[in-house]
């Protein structure tokens, strides 16, 4: 190019133009350029490949690469360095797989290909850095042409795949796992480069990683055979175990080795064999050493574990079995346990007193296990309760006669237990008990028998208590359930009302006071009692005539039967040591003060004199003359009464108490009332059976059996036998409330 400058107008004309013009003739590159500078960059390839300076500066280099790619020679270039590193890396990596196969030299091929391959990388950096030209002009603009980075990286993949190094790479790197895995020390370091090149080459997923994972597979299974097949009986205190272990576990040192080997396998991935594998690695030894070997770790110790209440130890088996997916067969055990647990102490009648004790201790001692070793898992939670509910109904019966009783003894005067704090907790935790029990019938009416007793005889711990343990019970039962232990209350506090205006009557009277206090109980809502046939004293006959005067003059058409059998009273008694106050029940009174007048009565006279029959009299003489308290004597001496004993006013009787309570023989009374109860409340389930077959029958005029057991079921509050329900069948048919078809005796139909 060449530019000239034309003579201009003068001064105060027009400006002057400048005007550029081409070159005569274009210039020629020499015959060699294109050849002497492909040497050049040949030479500075091959002096980055052997760690040498190269003569020239990378920035003149830089210029020869774009020169020649200015000059439409970018694929000579490629193909010059395409050349040099399958060259390269051929001869490298054959040098290393030259080496002997031998254990004793594995180590050193595995650090010689990690050595080879830094080096690698850092050259292909720097050789792209020198190329960079070519790679974002003739790359770019050329199809199907790989970057100068992938092409660097191809050289070392293409000798990896045709030749057996590969193979033989794997072998070695899950060789060196193994070592670490058998508790020796590996470059780790090492490792992670080797994996990395593996990965770069994209070799990982479809060469190492099946290979490492089915190598993976085949260590723990060896090794889970050789554990789970020397396993050893549960102990209590198991020792930690870090490691693979040569000699025998029991399960829970089992546990911590195969958690161990986990976290060890989770660090080795996140060290060096990528997150990428971490899943399938974890996945395939939880398989080995937990969930082929799930039903002999749990039939072999899970049992012990439980017992010995190994918290941690079946945290590990529940957070093990979870991450594999068989807490179906945990859920089984669990509930196996639970029911055999239970039996144990359902069954035995010998463990019926301390029975509603034992059973909230394992209750919580399951609920402990459930949220800390389970995470409080829905489906073993709900185990618990149907394995709970399931075992505590096998006896029939008792389990609600004896959570009634255990309330019984909570709510009563002379509790151990100390504080209101301390009671509410129980009792709640009795509550669970009771939310099991089947039959609430039946526990309702030893509910009510031991609550009538603590109202009459004010043998309550506290009002508050009572109450609350009533809306405890209606909160879970409904309001129908403690309808009539409600009304019980509002009898006492209606007698307490009524006896003191009676008093105030009593008192403006010149009569002999005796104390008396009578409480008016509704028949519909107490017990049921027999009357008892007693002649009670001259005082006491007069005190009760005034009462139902006055009771009658306030309530038109009311009806008022004693029971005598329910009273008590306080006798003063004179003894030689000095006046002591007997706490009796008014029968015994009754029968202390025929020794008024006399010392010395017979059996018969003491019959005759207060009508009382032979059982009840004999009964109460026991208490009187056998007992502890000992203020009456026997002619002769023993503890059985006859009729023809003869009994003693005991002037001499010493005690340090002024107050002196003397019991009754309670025993096979007892025995006689929990009878009774339970005879009456089987006589309610019958009826309520018969009232539900007619229910069911008239809605759908025809049934056929099963399908009227199912209803049948659905709609009963207790359990039943199908014996019972026959029965009762035969009973309904009799009584023409329905038939039996004509051509099958399995269909019923209902008569209006």
């Amino acid at each position: 190019m060449w530019a000239s400058k034309r003579p201009g107008p003068p001064a105060g004309g027009h400006q002057k133009k400048l005007i550029i013009k081409g070159l005569r003739s274009v210039p020629t590159l020499p015959a060699t350029y294109k050849a002497d500078t492909l040497a050049r960059l040949q030479s500075a390839v091959q002096a980055i490949q052997t760690s040498q300076s190269t003569p020239q500066g990378f920035e003149e280099l830089y210029r020869d690469c774009e020169s020649l790619c200015l000059h439409k020679f970018g694929s000579d270039i490629y193909a010059m360095l395409q050349g040099e590193l399958d060259r390269h890396a051929q001869q490298q990596l054959q040098s290393i797989n030259a080496q002997p196969v031998d254990s004793s030299t594995d180590t050193a091929v595995l650090e010689q290909v990690q050595k080879f391959w830094t080096a690698y990388i850092q050259q292909l950096g720097m050789i792209k850095c020198v190329f960079l030209y070519l790679d974002r002009t003739y790359v770019l603009q050329t199809a199907n042409t790989a970057s100068l980075w992938s092409m660097g990286l191809s050289a070392v993949r293409r000798f990896l795949i045709d030749t057996d190094m590969k193979s033989r790479l794997i072998r070695l790197i899950i060789g060196e796992i193994t070592k670490e895995r058998n508790g020796k020390a590996v470059d780790r370091a090492m490792l992670l480069s080797l994996i990395n090149m593996f990965v770069e080459l994209g070799l990982y997923l479809p060469f190492f990683m099946p290979s490492f994972i089915e190598a993976t597979h085949e260590y723990y299974q060896r090794e889970s055979r050789r554990l789970v097949g020397s396993l050893v009986p549960t102990t209590v205190t198991p020792r930690a175990q870090t490691g693979a272990s040569s000699g025998p576990m029991d399960v829970p040192q089992y546990l911590v080795h195969v958690k161990h080997r986990l976290d060890e396998e989770s660090q080795r991935a996140s060290n060096y064999l990528g997150d990428g594998c971490k899943t399938a690695l974890l996945s395939t030894a939880q398989a080995e050493l937990v969930e082929k070997h799930t039903d002999r770790l749990l039939s072999f110790s899970f049992d012990a574990m439980a017992d010995a209440h190994m918290l941690a130890d079946l945290a590990n088996l529940f957070m093990l079995l979870n991450a594999v997916n068989r807490l179906d067969a945990l859920k089984k055990h669990w509930a196996s346990y639970i029911k055999k647990t239970g039996l144990r102490l359902v069954q035995a009648p010998e463990l019926d007193i301390t029975l509603v004790t034992e059973l909230l201790a394992l209750k919580q001692r399951l609920d402990i296990i459930l949220s800390k070793s389970f995470r409080n898992n829905a489906s073993l939670m709900y185990t618990l309760s149907e394995s709970f509910g399931e075992f505590i109904n096998t006896r029939r019966n008792k389990p609600a006669q004896l959570v009634a009783k255990f309330i019984d003894q909570c709510l009563r005067s002379g509790s151990k237990i100390t504080t209101d704090d301390d009671l509410d907790k129980l009792l709640d935790r009795v509550l669970v008990l009771f939310r099991f029990i089947q039959g609430k019938d039946m526990f309702e009416a030893y509910y009510k028998r031991d609550m009538a007793k603590r109202l009459l005889y004010n043998k309550s711990v506290s009002v508050d208590a009572e109450r609350m343990m009533l809306q405890r019970l209606k909160t879970e039962c409904g309001a129908g359930f403690t309808k009539q232990l409600e009304g019980m209350y509002r009898d006492m506090e209606i007698s307490d009302d009524i006896t003191a205006k009676f008093i105030d009557l009593q008192q403006a009277q010149p009569t002999e006071d005796i104390g008396f206090h009578a409480k008016v109980l509704t028949l519909a809502s107490w017990p049921t009692y027999e009357p008892l046939g007693l002649v009670v004293p001259r005082q006491v006959e007069q005190a009760q005539d005034s009462f139902f005067q006055f009771y009658g003059s306030k309530h038109k058409g009311r009806n008022l039967q004693w029971q005598h059998g329910l009273a008590t009273c306080i006798l003063s008694v004179n003894f030689d040591e000095g006046p002591k106050d007997l706490a009796l029940t008014v029968v015994q009174g009754t029968v202390m003060l025929q020794f008024t007048q006399n010392d010395e009565l017979t059996y018969t006279q003491i019959r005759n004199n207060t009508g009382l029959e032979d059982i009840e009299l004999q009964r109460i003489l026991q208490s009187l003359a056998c007992g502890k308290h000992r203020v009456l004597t026997k002619e002769p001496k023993g503890r059985d009464i006859a009729i023809t004993d003869k009994f003693v006013f005991n002037a001499q009787f010493k005690s340090p108490l002024v107050r002196i309570k003397i019991s009754q023989i309670l025993v096979k009374e007892d025995d006689k009332e929990d009878k009774d109860v339970e005879e009456h409340v089987q006589q309610d389930r019958m009826l309520n059976i018969d009232a539900a077959l007619i229910r069911i029958m008239k809605a759908r005029k025809t049934a056929e059996h099963s399908a009227l057991m199912t209803d049948l079921v659905n709609q009963l509050k207790f359990s039943t036998s199908s014996a019972e329900v026959k029965e009762r069948l035969d009973i309904l048919i009799e009584r023409d409330y329905m038939k039996r078809d004509e051509s099958d005796q399995a269909v019923y139909h209902y008569v209006a």
